[in-house]
């Protein structure tokens, strides 16, 4: 994730954050249509680089203390998505959709949103 995690159009329309890549976590246990957190990949390879996201028996565990506040909600996010703040631009959404393309063509599974517009 983090070697295509680009901004191939800088330039175009405005987001809050232009990344491809969110984490969403969710209570152990719970069904994957749970609501839950979501960070942007970057926040999170930042709180890894911080340490202190290990658990007691030396895992990794993040908790709402840890986050100290700063995520999204899953619902929020979504609403952030839809509207366009956050989520590649043109050239980086093309340049996944062949990616992905090339990988479901491999017989892989691949778990991606695409935005288009309905004009």
């Amino acid at each position: 994730m983090r070697r295509f995690d680009l901004d191939l159009d800088p330039e175009g329309p405005y987001r809050l954050h232009p990344g491809a890549f969110f984490v969403k976590m969710m209570k152990r246990h719970s069904a994957a249509s749970a609501a839950g957190i979501v960070i942007s990949l970057g926040h999170f390879d930042h709180m890894l680089g911080h340490g202190g996201l290990r658990g007691s028996r030396g895992g990794l565990r993040i908790d709402h203390a840890e986050l100290d506040g700063h995520y999204l909600r899953s619902e929020a996010f979504v609403e952030l998505v839809r509207s366009g703040y956050v989520g590649t631009r043109g050239a980086t959404t093309h340049h996944l959709q062949s990616m992905i393309e090339a990988t479901l063509s491999e017989g892989r599974a691949v778990v991606a949103a695409i935005q288009r517009s309905f004009r």
